[in-house]
């Protein structure tokens, strides 16, 4: 069987949604639990999801962790979630209320990206290199030679994983080098994940 990854969802050949068969052993798990309810959760998100996600992003080990220094907020996916993530930046990022902080966005990248901070009120949206269509691959020495020319605290749009559109991703040695000029130029990481 072929899926479609090519629009940013699972697809079959038909272009119809393709569920992935664990999710739907979960979602019948879910439906055939009556211990759960349609209560609204706390503001914050659930505890234990907020508690789980930030040990499996930051790791076990983190010593943020250990010193209680995440905060974690569960909300919306998709758009949704990046434009309550580029809102918060623009109010409380690099002094309140800064529109002048400069968000770098992939190229190519998904076009939702330079509208959802535009919106948020960043009037300096600009493009990393990412995609080398000569190598088929990523651009790695013009993505860090980007990060290396950004201004200190500027923020960067990265993928988790899946880079939309490429599916590109870099390696771990990749995304140490990566990490490191980062941390040497007080660069913000904004994952869309």
């Amino acid at each position: 069987k072929k899926v479609n990854l090519g629009v940013g969802a699972y697809r079959t050949d038909e272009c119809q949604p393709w569920v992935l068969p664990v999710v739907r052993k979960v979602e019948k798990m879910i439906a055939d639990d009556h211990s759960l309810n349609h209560e609204y959760l706390p503001i914050l998100g659930l505890p234990e999801f907020r508690s789980s996600a930030s040990r499996i992003a930051l790791g076990e080990d983190s010593p943020a962790i250990k010193d209680n220094r995440v905060g974690a907020v569960q909300c919306l996916g998709g758009t949704g979630a990046l434009k309550i993530g580029a809102v918060f930046l623009r109010r409380w990022y690099n002094g309140t209320d800064n529109t002048k902080t400069p968000v770098y966005v992939s190229a190519p990248t998904w076009e939702n990206h330079n509208a959802v901070f535009s919106n948020a009120g960043f009037e300096d949206i600009r493009p990393y290199k990412y995609w080398d269509a000569g190598k088929r691959g990523l651009d790695l020495a013009g993505f860090l030679g980007d990060l290396e020319n950004a201004p200190d605290h500027s923020i960067f749009v990265l993928h988790a994983c899946a880079h939309n559109p490429t599916g590109t991703d870099p390696t771990q040695d990749q995304w140490k080098q990566i990490a490191d000029v980062m941390k040497r130029k007080n660069l913000f990481a904004f994952f869309d994940s």
